[in-house]
């Protein structure tokens, strides 16, 4: 009978909690004897959190060891943290890799289940864990339908693209993860953004800037409107700066050359537009979208998408030297663009919704706000499509050119006065 040297895991008792601390067994256990012993548990006993995968939320951070004895260590998430009473906690937590069920780590730790039961639980309790194994469903990538070729393409350990995407994966669930609810790690709500439609009305450098962001956010299907580009052909000098566009690109088709960045942009797998050598893929229509506008537009595009009950976002600008981002209007749902122009009236006096820029002012944003303003909308976006709320509900962000550090938020509510508190037959009855 072979021994070993090997970790495990004793019970300290106290009077007031059970404590857990490592320590080393020169070969006083024989292998068998732990296996049995382990079987032995694992027939009488199960988990209370049999049949997950636990592991440490992306961002997490643990305390380091100070010394070989400790009794306690700490773990913290973005506004909390927890101190952890088990000796045998560090052990325990580095075994959660999201591949090992309880019942395994405690085979491998030779640790009682109710130990690895206890630390988990404080871990759940605080958020810090996620317990559900997914994977990234992705819908626009070509998949054989020759079964060889199909069973050869489940490994994909092999595959370049996959690999990337998984290392442009980590960033997004990391953020993902610490959604309330989330138990995979943000896997689900990641691939729920390729379902999500965007359509941006304008073409400004904040405009390109927030489709790049969410394209490479995950959210597949955003396109510029096609209303956009009519009077922005080509790609011209005051398109440059953000990055996303060159000096070479000058004299391009603005359209043209987006829809070819967007695949490098882009997290996922983008369709094939028409007209590319690649065969097109079957594009599935996004059952839920939103519209944003981006700078100057026309009333009757917002009385159309109330009209039509279409959720939609407005970025633009105020006198002075301010940038907006908001409202996030939900028709019948929440306070609309009108709603705010009337609470203006009456706060400002009616001369404020009559105001035009002067001859010569620039509409374009200065590159550092449109960059932070193109964050604030795709931060506002993807909140809204990962969740269904948004803190731009009902409010608006005012971003000062000279005070960029504090962006204010304006609240308003429905105004009595507005047309969107009028009811179907209220309308009727207006129009006769």
């Amino acid at each position: 009978m072979t021994t070993t040297t090997e970790a495990k895991i004793r019970i300290i008792g106290s009077d007031t909690t059970k404590r857990a601390s490592v320590s080393s067994d020169s070969g006083l256990e024989s292998t068998e004897a732990r296996s049995d012993s382990a079987d032995a548990r694992s027939e009488t006993s199960v988990s209370r959190f049999h049949l997950t995968y636990p592991r440490l939320k992306n961002g997490v951070y643990i305390s380091q060891a100070m010394s070989q004895e400790e009794r306690s260590m700490c773990v913290a998430g973005p506004t909390h943290a927890i101190e952890i009473f088990h000796g045998g906690a560090r052990a325990i937590i580095t075994a959660l890799n999201g591949v090992n069920t309880p019942e395994d780590i405690s085979s491998q730790l030779c640790a009682p289940l109710d130990v690895i039961d206890a630390v988990l639980a404080q871990l759940f309790a605080a958020n810090f864990l996620d317990t559900v194994r997914n994977k990234i469903t992705l819908h626009n990538r070509f998949q054989s339908s020759i079964p060889s070729r199909a069973l050869h393409t489940e490994d994909q350990s092999g595959d370049a693209a996959y690999s990337q995407l998984q290392r442009r994966l980590a960033p997004e669930l990391s953020q993902a993860t610490w959604l309330t609810g989330v138990a995979d790690g943000g896997v689900e709500v990641l691939s729920t953004r390729q379902d999500f439609g965007v359509e941006i009305f304008g073409s400004s450098r904040t405009a390109t800037l927030l489709f790049s962001i969410l394209l490479a956010s995950g959210v597949t299907n955003t396109r510029f409107a096609l209303n956009s580009t009519h009077g922005h052909q080509s790609i011209s000098d005051g398109d440059l700066g953000s990055g996303a566009l060159r000096t070479s690109d000058i004299g391009l088709s603005f359209q043209s050359r987006l829809e070819e960045l967007s695949r490098e942009w882009s997290l996922f797998p983008v369709a094939s537009h028409p007209g590319s050598i690649h065969k097109p893929v079957q594009v599935k229509i996004p059952e839920r979208n939103i519209r944003v506008i981006v700078g100057s537009f026309e009333p009757e595009l917002i009385n159309h998408l109330v009209k039509d009950g279409q959720d939609h976002l407005l970025i633009g600008k105020l006198a002075g030297g301010i940038a907006t981002c908001g409202p996030l209007v939900r028709p019948e749902k929440t306070p609309c663009v009108q709603c705010l122009t009337l609470g203006e009236a009456e706060r400002y006096g009616s001369f404020h919704n009559r105001l035009s820029a002067a001859s010569g002012t620039c509409e374009e944003f200065p590159i550092a706000i449109a960059h932070q303003l193109a964050a604030i909308a795709a931060h506002t976006v993807l909140r809204f499509i990962d969740t269904g709320e948004s803190t731009l509900m009902g409010a608006q962000i005012h971003l000062n050119y000279l005070d960029p550090y504090a962006p204010t938020i304006h609240r308003f509510s429905r105004h009595p006065s507005c047309t969107c508190q009028w009811g179907e037959s209220d309308e009727q009855s207006s129009g006769t």
